[in-house]
C-alpha cells in the first residue's frame, strides 16, 4: 500500500495544473484544463471524471481503473 499525493501547480483565470505523485515524487499523472489543454484535447473535468479540481474520491477511482494505484493505495493533497 502506498499514498500518492495530488498537487494542484496552477490554478487561475481558465488555467488548471496539476499532478499526482507517487512516494518517491514522481510524477504518475498529469491533469490539464484550459489554457493548459492543447487544441484536440479534452479536460478530465469535461470527461466526466472529476467533477471539481479538488473531487480525490473520483481521481482516485480513475487512476484506478488506469492500473495507475491499486485498490489498496490512498490519494491524499500534498
Amino acid at each position: 500500500m502506498q499514498t500518492f499525493e495530488y498537487f494542484i501547480n496552477l490554478d487561475e483565470r481558465g488555467s488548471f495544473y496539476a499532478d499526482v505523485r507517487d512516494n518517491s515524487g514522481n510524477t504518475v499523472f498529469e491533469i490539464k484544463a484550459g489554457n493548459e489543454l492543447g487544441e484536440d484535447e479534452t479536460s478530465i473535468f469535461e470527461d466526466g471524471y472529476m467533477n471539481h479540481p479538488e473531487d480525490l474520491c473520483n481521481l482516485a477511482d480513475y487512476l484506478r481503473n488506469l492500473n495507475i494505484m491499486s485498490a489498496d493505495d490512498d490519494l491524499a493533497f500534498g
